[in-house]
């Protein structure tokens, strides 16, 4: 497995440990491993909307995206803040569609687990990154854990903004 280590500092949040993979190389399965080995092998919510999220956002980059794909996982914050990079040198930018049978809800999946996503572009490159917050988890106003309620089955429209 192609992983790298180290360290990374985020505006306030101080520094923390940093994975980093070759998706070209390692699996989805060692990535999903990757992530819950960065959070201590915990199983709570956190833990499991962060694995769906880089599961969601590497796999994007394998199916829609070209050579060189990598990801890089930061935890700041004492472990309440997981930061998920995924880079890839296709110039397509992900896009919201409306679900279907042959998909369309991965980045409503990264849109309701997560706390802020973006795409940032690069020379030859974009990064895609997601950031999940243990947080904002805690209480019932977490949106993934409201929305399934809101609506008739079926009525859920893609966000428009992040």
């Amino acid at each position: 497995m192609s992983v790298e280590q180290g360290e990374a500092e985020h505006s306030g949040l101080g520094r923390t440990q940093v994975e980093a993979c070759d998706l070209d190389v390692v699996h989805v399965g060692g990535l999903r491993r990757l992530v819950r080995r960065l959070l201590g092998g915990h199983t709570d919510v956190m833990t499991e909307d962060a694995v769906l999220v880089a599961d969601e956002l590497a796999s994007n980059a394998l199916r829609h995206g070209t050579s060189d794909r990598s990801c890089r996982l930061a935890l700041f914050d004492r472990g309440r803040l997981l930061r998920i990079e995924v880079s890839d040198t296709s110039p397509l930018m992900p896009e919201f569609r409306t679900p279907d049978q042959h998909g369309g809800r991965g980045l409503i999946l990264v849109d309701r687990l997560t706390a802020s996503w973006g795409v940032r572009r690069h020379a030859g490159h974009k990064t895609v990154w997601a950031e999940v917050v243990a947080d904002r988890l805690a209480g019932a106003g977490a949106r993934h854990l409201t929305v399934a309620g809101a609506g008739p089955p079926g009525s859920a429209s893609p966000p428009t903004r992040k």
